[in-house]
């Protein structure tokens, strides 16, 4: 009888010894949830790791796709001088490859926006022109890409690669879509635009081309290290234009909105001022100023 009572008592003493006198039923919880933790630090990283690599590539692809005549470190020192010359503007035609253009060599003069036509009687005034493309969306303009005036920013968006930036009334144009444009603008209560890019370093920017069809085409460019205004005489596709603007050696040229005027306004060194402004839309516009 007392080894039957010892048979029934030891079972249970072997059961609680099965898989050693160290196990314990909660054991391995710790490991899986380190493991857990380990694969959302490998996901998290990749992820990282994806998005700064867009990043690069974007960074990239903006500060290589057009062969620059200048870094925008050059543009940017250039903002600090005054452009040289006596105030004026120089008028003149020109021809290549069966497109004619008038031609407005800037001297001596200093920028700043406007949003209506000036009182171009004024004899401080040299030449106003238009600046950047807009939209009208319920009766409310919208301007396309960036727009900043005195620091205020009016419209955000760096697909189109032209750009003028104006710093103290010194201007300069250029072709990139670096960020330091836009924040130096801001940071010194300077005004930018941006517009599409039509040459850059001598080459044809056709990737930047969305206009079609012939129209009379506008542009600010630089050759030798002067800055133009010009216009076709006749309609002209962008393509046409801007191989124009290559054969006659400019190297730098971003397209201007609205199309040419039959007598634009402008005063030459003597004085002496030529046309009148004529604008029936709300185009926001370049005034230069001896």
């Amino acid at each position: 009888m007392s080894e039957d009572k010892d048979n029934i008592s030891r079972p249970d003493d072997e059961v609680t010894l099965i898989g050693g006198s160290e196990w314990r039923p909660n054991q391995d919880m710790p490991v899986r949830k380190e493991g857990k933790w380990k694969i959302t630090a490998i996901s998290l990283a990749a992820i990282l790791i994806i998005v700064v690599g867009i990043f690069a590539v974007r960074h990239i692809v903006h500060h290589n796709e057009f062969i620059h005549s200048r870094s925008t470190e050059d543009i940017l020192n250039s903002l600090k001088m005054p452009m040289t010359g006596v105030p004026g503007i120089k008028d003149g035609t020109e021809e290549a490859m069966g497109v004619q253009l008038r031609t407005y060599e800037l001297s001596g003069l200093k920028a700043h926006f406007a949003d209506s036509v000036p009182d171009y009687k004024d004899s401080s005034i040299y030449l106003i022109t238009r600046s950047s493309d807009y939209k009208l969306i319920n009766d409310k303009k919208e301007i396309i890409g960036d727009f900043i005036t005195e620091g205020e920013i009016l419209a955000k968006s760096n697909w189109r690669a032209g750009f003028m930036i104006i710093e103290n009334g010194n201007a300069q144009i250029g072709i990139n879509r670096s960020s330091k444009i836009f924040k130096h603008a801001l940071n010194t209560k300077g005004s930018m635009f941006r517009q599409f890019a039509l040459v850059s370093g001598g080459v044809k920017c056709s990737k930047q081309f969305e206009l079609k069809g012939k129209v009379t085409r506008c542009a600010y460019a630089i050759r030798d290290q002067k800055l133009y205004f010009i216009e076709t005489v006749n309609p002209e596709t962008l393509h046409g234009f801007s191989d124009a603007l290559v054969e006659l050696g400019f190297i730098d040229a971003i397209y201007i909105t609205g199309g040419s005027q039959p007598y634009l306004f402008y005063r030459t060194e003597d004085g002496t001022s030529h046309g009148e402004y004529l604008d029936d839309k709300p185009h926001d516009l370049i005034v230069w100023t001896k």
